[in-house]
């Protein structure tokens, strides 16, 4: 015996002969109006199926609808454990976020002791450029009276020098007259 598809109760079907129970008198009169061409009459109502066929038709129907139901509700179901996984995922990166997170009053005071530290910075960098500016005014006068007294020397060292060479020449100049005046009275002696 071949298997027939289960006739679900509440569907339509678009071949009103295919479902096999009498039509009613305005439908071949629809049907007459839309195709005047057509043939007549459609054959005779088939004979009801038997009562058997018809229930294992519906507990068919019946099991299917069973089947679609319970994969639906399993999938429901695995959604809403999924939601439910991601509300509390959610809530507690909320909780953590929130005890990680500074308040205004800790970010004002972060802010006041970076302003503070800027302030003492910035005073100490200016101590010691100061430091080292009067450290170079110092050294700087210090190399003027080095280069002052090194002229100085070097000015006296040329008068010494000048002196020393008149020396010389008037000890040369000595010498050369009294070798003359030794030998003018040694040459005129004995």
């Amino acid at each position: 015996m071949p298997v027939r598809r289960p006739r679900l109760p509440f569907a339509r079907r678009s071949d009103p002969s295919a479902e096999g129970s009498p039509q009613s008198s305005s439908t071949p009169e629809k049907a007459t109006a839309e195709k005047p061409s057509a043939a007549p009459a459609s054959p005779a109502p088939q004979a009801p199926a038997d009562p058997q066929q018809r229930i294992d038709g519906l507990r068919a129907w019946v099991a299917q609808v069973e089947r679609k139901l319970g994969v639906r509700t399993y999938v429901g179901a695995a959604i809403a454990v999924l939601a439910l996984a991601a509300a509390a995922a959610s809530l507690a990166l909320t909780l953590s976020l929130k005890q990680d997170a500074a308040t205004d009053d800790e970010i004002q005071s972060l802010r006041d002791q970076i302003s503070v530290a800027e302030q003492s910075a910035s005073q100490a960098a200016q101590e010691d450029v100061q430091a080292l500016d009067r450290r170079l005014t110092e050294l700087d006068a210090e190399v003027n009276r080095l280069s002052a007294g090194q002229t100085t020397s070097r000015r006296e060292l040329e008068v010494v020098q000048d002196d020393i060479k008149e020396l010389r020449s008037q000890v040369a100049d000595l010498r050369s007259t009294s070798d003359g005046s030794s030998q003018g009275s040694q040459g005129s002696g004995p």
